[in-house]
């Protein structure tokens, strides 16, 4: 009995550990997304996101993966982004990432800032963390 307690004592605090672990890798591939965008990494993309990502842009748009790729990737638009503030919950295998940021788009017809919320679901597959799901609303454009 005393040892079935020991064990329990030694383990109960790795536990956590491990969450803050995860919460750590998905706070990282948060920061990757927003830079890939920047970058027009689309390698970085293709890593994050799963198979069967689903996002809803602020037109209430559905895009699927390939369509987030080719706009990461896309020619004669340039986008930068900075995170505000980021929160990431861990949950078993699955985490919820909700953040605020402030966004430069430049394309031929011009300059747009502005600022969005957003969020993510990553699910833990085969211990890999992949974006999910994701839903952008705009806060402000100008």
């Amino acid at each position: 009995m005393n040892r079935l307690i020991l064990l329990l004592v030694l383990f109960i605090p790795f536990g956590g550990m491990a969450q803050q672990t995860d919460s750590v890798l998905v706070s990282q591939l948060n920061r990757k997304w927003i830079a890939a965008y920047a970058n027009k990494d689309t390698a970085v993309m293709q890593q994050i996101l799963a198979d069967d990502f689903i996002m809803i842009s602020p037109k209430g748009t559905r895009l699927t993966r390939m369509d987030i790729i080719h706009n990461v990737g896309a020619a004669g638009i340039s986008t930068e982004g900075t995170i505000d503030s980021a929160s990431v919950r861990v949950l078993g295998t699955t985490a919820l990432v909700v953040a605020y940021t402030h966004f430069t788009i430049r394309s031929p017809n011009g300059t747009s800032r502005g600022s969005n919320c957003y969020s993510d679901v990553y699910v833990k597959r085969k211990g890999i963390w992949k974006a999910v799901a994701a839903h952008v609303t705009v806060l402000s454009i100008q």
